[in-house]
C-alpha cells in the first residue's frame, strides 16, 4: 500500500499540470566540452519538452582525480535539493553511481542514460521513481568484423582502455573480467593504463609484439608522469600519428581524419534520444517503475575515408552500403 501511494504521489507531481512542467535537471558525469557529452546532450535537447527549463550540472569526473568525485557529487546533490526539479536525468555511470542511491524512491522521477554497468550494481533497480537507458557497446561484434579486414586468417588485436570507472564498467559487462580470449580466429588482448606514457608504449610496440590491429577504447582520463590530466584530443592525435598498425574505435567520437579508421560504433546522440523518449513517457503519465530499463540503438558503421586510404583498407560492399562515410 505504501509503495502504491508513493508511486501515485510521483505521478501526481509530474502529471498534475504537464503544460507548466518547466524544470528538468540534467547531471552529466563528465565536462561540457567532452564530445560524448555534447553528442548525448544534442539527443536530449531534440526530444525533451520545448517548454522545459533545463539546468545542467557537470561532475567533471574525466578530468578530476577520483579522490574528488564524491565531494563533487555532494555539491551537485545540494544544488539539486535547492533547485527542486520536476525530473532529473543522470547521464552516464558516475552520475548514476554517486547520485542515484541518494535519489532512489524519492518523490522526483529519475531517468538514467548511458549506463554501462547493470543498474543493480549501483542499487538503482528496482526503484519506484527510476528507469533509463543502458549503453551496451557491441565490442565483440565490432572486433570480429573489423579485424578480419586487416587479416582474414589468424588475427591478433590489442584493445586499449584507460583506468576510468567507465572503462571498468564497459569491460566488466562486455568481457566479464577477461584479459585474453579468442573470437574464432581473432585473438584479443585487453590492456588498461592510468599513465599516458604506458598507454603510448603499448600502442607504439603493438606491431613488434605481433598485433595486426589496435582498438582504441576510452582514453579520456590518462595522466602524465606528474599526475596532470592529458586532453583527449591530444591523446587520439598522438595515436593517429604513431600507430604502427591500423587503429579502430568503439565510439563515434574517435572516428575521423586524424583519429581512427572507424568501426561499428556507438553514438552519444542515440543515448540522448532514447533517454528523452523515456522522459516523454513519464511526463505523459506512465510510472517510471512500469518502464523497464532498455538499450538504445545498437550503433552503426562509421569510417573515415582518409584513414581507410591511409592504411590501404577496402570495405566489403555489404558494410560500405550500411556505413556513414566521414572525410
Amino acid at each position: 500500500m505504501l509503495k502504491l501511494s508513493l508511486t501515485m504521489l510521483i505521478l501526481c507531481a509530474v502529471t498534475a499540470d504537464a503544460a507548466t512542467l518547466l524544470n528538468i535537471s540534467i547531471v552529466h558525469s563528465y565536462h561540457k566540452e567532452y564530445a560524448w557529452e555534447q553528442s548525448l546532450t544534442s539527443g536530449l535537447l531534440d526530444t525533451l519538452p520545448k517548454n522545459a527549463t533545463l539546468d545542467h550540472f557537470y561532475l567533471d569526473t574525466k578530468r578530476l582525480p577520483k579522490t574528488q568525485h564524491e565531494e563533487r557529487a555532494k555539491t551537485v546533490l545540494q544544488q539539486l535539493a535547492a533547485s527542486q526539479p520536476d525530473l532529473i536525468i543522470l547521464c552516464d555511470d558516475n552520475a548514476a553511481k554517486y547520485l542515484g542511491p541518494h535519489l532512489k524512491n524519492g518523490s522526483t522521477p529519475v531517468v538514467y542514460v548511458g549506463i554501462n554497468r547493470n543498474p543493480r550494481d549501483y542499487g538503482l533497480f528496482p526503484a519506484l521513481n527510476m528507469t533509463g537507458i543502458l549503453e551496451r557497446p557491441l565490442l565483440k561484434r565490432s572486433l570480429h568484423s573489423m579485424c578480419r579486414l586487416v587479416n582474414p586468417d589468424d588475427t591478433k588485436v590489442l584493445v586499449l582502455f584507460d583506468s576510468d570507472s567507465t572503462s571498468d564498467a564497459v569491460l566488466h559487462e562486455a568481457f566479464k573480467g577477461e584479459s585474453y580470449f579468442n573470437l574464432g580466429k581473432v585473438r584479443v588482448e585487453l590492456k588498461q593504463f592510468e599513465l599516458l606514457e604506458n598507454w603510448q608504449n603499448a600502442l607504439r610496440n603493438a606491431k613488434a609484439e605481433g598485433f595486426d590491429t589496435v582498438y582504441i577504447g576510452l582514453y579520456h582520463t590518462l595522466r602524465n608522469s606528474v599526475g596532470e590530466h592529458v586532453p583527449d584530443a591530444e591523446v587520439i592525435a598522438w595515436a593517429n600519428a604513431h600507430a604502427p598498425v591500423p587503429i579502430f574505435a568503439f565510439w563515434d567520437f574517435a572516428v575521423g581524419k586524424g583519429k581512427t579508421i572507424g568501426g561499428h560504433v556507438l553514438s552519444g546522440r542515440d543515448q540522448g534520444l532514447a533517454g528523452g523518449e523515456i522522459v516523454t513517457e513519464i511526463l505523459n503519465g506512465r510510472p517510471p517503475a512500469a518502464i523497464p530499463p532498455r538499450s538504445a540503438k545498437e550503433g552503426s558503421y562509421q569510417f573515415s575515408i582518409h584513414e581507410l586510404n591511409r592504411f590501404g583498407i577496402t570495405l566489403p560492399q555489404k558494410i560500405r552500403q550500411q556505413a556513414v562515410m566521414l572525410p
